[in-house]
């Protein structure tokens, strides 16, 4: 059972695909920061950067978008291409032109959209244009024709590989997606018909408005899923607003009337994830470990340069041998982590230590299990096989942040860290700050404001340290328990005024 829940609000539009009842995928939009991936724009070219081969293009952003030579059409002749569900990219590159034979600063050139703002990095442009629709995807750039390789019936592509010779405009590339499955040339038509239309839209006003400009803006999130994602495999699509759900039939009664009568308006008061128990699983999806049905639990790691997955058996001890307990483990663990990856959105270099196996017939179950379960991933991924520490390394291709740094932000304690000082730290920082403090300042009597673990500690295990301190320097120190302080604050105030007293070397 594969559905799809629309929750949608005027700051959120939230997408869940729920497989077996299960979430597994999730794609959060916000108003504040809508994506941009699939828009056309005429942009202008602001630099060229000969050392790297790439330009910098301005698209009328803040910040200017990043052009690689090899994105570049005409740059790699007319070579093979790579058909992955609405996009087309080189593949058995040639030796490319330079960028600076191919561009020159000021020059107007058309744009596409291919990964979102990632950080302080500009949008990823490309020059190969591409105009998805439900069956078909037009490429105006290239003359290549090609077939999802999500279609595995040779006599199925076969097909379709006619039907696209016969239906091809002069000049163009088209790409069969999906689910153009068992359609009819029909279908076909009539999809490349709106393509054709939308494509020449975007040529007229790329000649007559003025450089940096949007010229094609591609639908907006629940339209792109129904677009890309509505498939014969999905039996129900529920959607919580009226607006939206009038717009699904409407685009349907274009491109899929079939599908129709498996969309629904959700109308009950209670809010439509929690009804479905997505808030739960939103929820166990920022946390870093996560638990098994057989008892054993996963962590997940999040670094820059890559992420680290760990594999533990946890409270799970099995029937019989050590093996066998460690097999069923990493079988659990490696559906879960394919379903993690697609959930998180993870992307990139991803490290995964399972549990040693001692024999080889169980590490190719492993990775056969593995490999089985990504399938469903829309993302194109890479298995390696274990190695010899008995980690597998794979790769996973995302264009946009994944779900942790869309719903959080980095603590400003931590900052990232995910740890903080302990109390002993802080006691021992404390002790230290008021020995330079009585070194500079004449105050007598002072006010120590503290976290209350912290002030529990000075008045039991380190009072005799305190009062040797205020000894010492003959000082009166009187200690403040402040319950809304985090653990690192600490504020040193004169008894006198109770204004806080700047500490050594203007440290706080």
């Amino acid at each position: 059972m594969t559905e799809l829940v629309i929750n949608t609000s005027p700051l959120e539009t939230r997408i869940a695909l729920l497989e077996d009842k299960r979430l597994t995928e999730l794609n959060v939009e916000r108003q504040e920061s809508r994506s941009v991936v699939g828009n056309i724009y005429k942009g202008r070219v602001d630099a060229i950067v000969p050392g790297i081969q790439a330009a910098f293009v301005d698209t009328g952003f803040e910040r200017n978008g990043f052009l690689y030579v090899s994105d570049i059409a005409g740059s790699e002749g007319t070579g093979d291409f790579d058909f992955v569900e609405g996009t087309a990219r080189p593949r058995g590159r040639r030796r490319a032109p330079s960028i600076e034979s191919m561009l020159n600063k000021n020059q107007n050139i058309m744009v596409q959209v291919a990964k979102d703002t990632l950080g302080t990095k500009g949008v990823r442009l490309t020059n190969f244009v591409t105009l998805p629709g439900r069956y078909l995807v037009l490429m105006p750039t290239v003359k290549n024709l090609g077939v999802s390789r999500k279609i595995e019936s040779d006599k199925e592509r076969d097909r379709l590989k006619g039907i696209l010779k016969s239906i091809r405009p002069q000049g163009v590339g088209l790409i069969m997606r999906t689910a153009a499955e068992g359609k009819s040339k029909k279908d076909f038509e009539s999809d490349l018909k709106y393509l054709m239309k939308e494509w020449s839209k975007a040529k007229k006003r790329m000649e007559s408005m003025k450089a940096p400009c949007l010229i094609h803006e591609d639908l907006g999130p629940v339209l792109r899923v129904v677009r890309d994602s509505f498939t014969q495999d999905v039996q129900k699509v529920t959607v919580d607003a009226d607006t939206e759900y009038s717009r699904i039939l409407n685009f349907l009664d274009t491109f899929a009337p079939n599908l129709k009568k498996r969309v629904k308006l959700y109308r009950q008061r209670r809010p439509i994830f929690e009804k479905y128990g997505i808030e739960d699983e939103i929820a166990k999806a920022l946390h870093r470990k996560v638990f098994l049905k057989s008892g054993g639990h996963i962590c997940i790691d999040q670094t820059e340069a890559l992420i680290a997955i760990d594999v533990n058996t946890g409270r799970y001890t099995g029937k019989k041998h050590l093996e066998d307990t460690v097999l069923k483990t990493n079988l659990d663990a490696a559906d879960e982590i394919a379903r993690q990856v697609r959930l998180r959105d993870l992307g990139g270099i991803i490290v995964i230590d399972f549990i040693d196996m001692q024999y080889e017939r169980n590490k190719r179950e492993l990775i056969k299990r593995l490999q089985d379960a990504l399938k469903h991933d829309r993302a194109k991924t890479t298995v390696s096989e274990v190695n010899e520490l008995g980690m597998i390394e794979m790769t996973r291709k995302r264009v946009k942040h994944n779900l942790t740094k869309t719903l959080s932000q980095t603590c400003p304690y931590c900052e990232g860290g995910g740890m903080v000082r302990s109390v002993t730290t802080i006691t021992l920082d404390v002790m230290r700050r008021l020995q330079s403090l009585f070194c500079d300042s004449k105050e007598k009597r002072i006010i120590l404001q503290v976290h209350p673990d912290v002030a529990r500690r000075l008045r039991n295990e380190d009072k005799e340290l305190l009062e040797d301190l205020s000894g010492r320097f003959e000082r009166e120190i009187a200690v403040e328990s402040v319950s809304d302080f985090h653990i690192h604050d600490t504020m040193i105030l004169s008894a006198r005024t109770r204004k806080e007293i700047p500490a050594a070397g203007g440290k706080k």
